[in-house]
């Protein structure tokens, strides 16, 4: 969060006018969400404008519901599945059967035509039947018979019911499935000896059920004409997602803003990612001696009908582009966050999941933003830092940060003359080259912060290729790891900042010692040692300084005072969380009342309490008149 924050920051820090920052709405009526992308278990006409996830009533057959919309496939491997679209296979009938027929339990036709494959001589104890609605559903009921009734007036079918089952389900969440992605199954009803010919399970309290598993416990033959599944409420997630968005070149981005609701025990999880090409996958073929090769279209869905067309022997891997792509990024905590990007890109993609807990329960979204400005800066702006690795924790440490661009004037890059900087602590510069020419100090300007470094050159920019930047500074690391991000701005123009990119994942990472691997304080000392706190204003007190690193979050910190013999003098520094970070606490000679100590030696004492071992640092002080 204090990461997402700080970029927030250095992309407007420049210029807080917005007139210029380009806005892409996706939603509400204007600009209608199906013309944007695609639905999986989407509603987009209950709220004109807004997307929801579908509802579901008792009225509805869902397995049913899903066949006429041409989404309930016959096997367990179906060649066109979809994500969303449900199956229907048993592991103990014939391929045929499994494709052809077994979808048909759910054609809603209570005709002459049934399923007939288990009606044999054969036992059919542990015959199964398994179901995948394709989501997770609000279920309160799930039904199967044979044919009966009008349709069976000499009963010969109806008399074919099935006189054992066990019915189990499992709503295909990822911590209820196994090491392999199959689901984890619980029993939701039983009947060892049945005698109902139309089977009706109430499932209470009703609950989102994905997969479902229908087990004969009885050796004899039986017939299934249909199957039902029903229930009310709003299905458990449902998800948009964005076609690739061409945005004409490549552009830097800022933030992404959205309307939306979240109704108690509901979700709304929005994400992004950017690319420098139109697909985000990559299809192989395997060609005829043997090698991988790219399939090379200009769209997945392109690549996707070659690589179906292929003879299953030529199919090769389906990988995401890795290359040219971001992954998805985390979800957005709220609105108004930057848009994770590691550069200028073309491309954008963005998703959003909609989830609940509660089958009465939605989240909703009227509107996404997606703040983003043409031109840019630069084609690409690559970042160096030396040195990168052996450095000392706690101590100050000189830096060369190296900005090297690739500008293209021809396509309208503008340049640069700010670089922002994110520090681990407040650095102090001390040279600045631009095109390897030193500047002199009059030449630019320089604002440091606790946690950042703003260079703003004076009547100069960087414009061309030649016109590397590198400043030098020096800072202190506090830990093991540390990433110098950066942005870059051009003042003149109301533009977003840029990104400092990366050749390799660690140009701009730097690695303390191996020998601080474990430390967490450290650099604890007392400046003076000997102080007189007469009131003179001269040495009246001492100052306690101390460094802790390498830690994550904030862990309780107290300095105490004791003297020669070992009683508690003062609570210099009561117990409460720090974080990573300088500290100086002072002592004014007094103890827990107020009062003046005797002259003499006291020894500080300074805990950390970690969550699994306690970290000291002591020494001693003392008190002269």
């Amino acid at each position: 969060m204090i990461r997402s924050v700080l970029l927030s920051i250095m992309v407007f820090a420049i210029t807080s006018a917005q007139a210029e920052v380009k806005r892409l709405v996706i939603g509400n009526a204007e600009n209608p969400w199906r013309e944007w992308g695609s639905f999986e278990n989407v509603d987009d006409a209950a709220k004109p404008g807004w997307i929801q996830p579908q509802m579901t009533s008792r009225n509805v057959n869902i397995l049913n519901k899903l066949y006429q919309e041409g989404r309930l496939w016959g096997g367990k491997e179906p060649p066109y599945y979809k994500p969303g679209d449900g199956r229907i296979w048993s592991p103990n009938a014939p391929y045929q059967q499994n494709k052809e027929n077994l979808p048909k339990l759910a054609d809603g036709a209570k005709d002459t035509l049934v399923f007939d494959y288990f009606n044999r001589r054969a036992s059919n104890k542990g015959v199964t039947i398994y179901i995948d609605l394709g989501a997770p559903y609000p279920v309160e009921e799930i039904k199967f018979y044979p044919l009966y009734g009008d349709l069976d007036p000499t009963g010969e079918h109806s008399d074919l019911y099935m006189k054992g089952y066990e019915v189990y389900a499992n709503d295909g969440s990822p911590e209820t499935l196994d090491e392999y992605g199959e689901p984890i199954y619980h029993l939701i009803a039983a009947e060892p000896t049945n005698t109902d010919v139309v089977v009706t399970i109430d499932v209470f309290p009703p609950e989102y059920i994905r997969y479902i598993k229908l087990r004969c416990t009885s050796p004899l033959p039986f017939e299934l004409d249909q199957i039902e599944v029903r229930g009310q409420g709003y299905l458990r997630r449902a998800v948009f997602t964005s076609e690739i968005i061409d945005l004409g070149d490549i552009a830097n981005f800022g933030r992404i803003l959205w309307a939306g609701i979240e109704e108690p025990g509901s979700r709304l999880r929005i994400y992004t990612r950017n690319g420098r090409d139109k697909t985000v996958l990559k299809y192989y073929m395997i060609n005829d001696i043997g090698e991988l090769e790219e399939l090379k279209g200009e769209t997945d869905e392109e690549n996707r009908k070659k690589w179906l067309a292929l003879p299953d022997d030529a199919k090769g891997p389906v990988v995401d582009d890795t290359e040219n792509w971001t992954p998805w990024s985390v979800p957005y905590d709220s609105s108004g966050q930057v848009i994770f990007s590691e550069g200028p890109r073309r491309y954008l993609q963005l998703m959003v999941v909609m989830e609940s807990d509660i089958t009465t329960n939605k989240s909703s979204v009227d509107s996404i933003v997606i703040e983003y400005s043409q031109p840019v800066l630069a084609r690409r702006l690559l970042g160096r830092i030396s040195p990168r690795k052996g450095v000392p924790l706690g101590d100050s440490v000189e830096f060369r940060y190296k900005v090297i661009p690739q500008i293209d004037k021809d396509k309208g890059d503008t340049g640069f003359d700010v670089l922002l900087v994110k520090t681990p602590t407040e650095a102090r510069v001390t040279g600045v080259k631009l095109g390897g020419v030193l500047l002199s100090q009059e030449d630019y300007e320089v604002d440091a912060q606790e946690n950042s470094l703003k260079i703003h050159l004076l009547g100069k920019k960087v414009e061309s290729n030649d016109d590397s930047l590198e400043v030098s500074f020096k800072c202190v690391p506090l830990v093991f790891g540390t990433v110098f991000e950066g942005m870059a701005f051009a003042s003149w123009a109301e533009l977003l900042g840029q990104r400092i990119e990366v050749e390799e994942v660690e140009d701009l990472s730097v690695q303390a010692s191996v020998d601080f691997l474990g430390r967490v304080l450290g650099h604890v000392k007392a400046f003076p040692s000997v102080f007189t706190p007469n009131g003179d204003g001269i040495n009246d007190l001492t100052v306690i300084s101390f460094v802790v690193f390498q830690m994550i979050g904030e862990a309780p910190l107290k300095v105490d005072m004791y003297d020669l013999s070992g009683c508690l003098v003062k609570h210099v520094f009561p117990r409460k969380p720090v974080k990573v970070g300088f500290y100086e606490v002072p002592w004014d000679g007094t103890d827990e009342d107020g009062k003046l100590v005797p002259p003499g030696v006291y020894v500080y004492r300074v805990i950390l309490e970690g969550d699994k071992k306690w970290y000291t640092g002591s020494g001693t002080v003392t008190v002269a008149y």
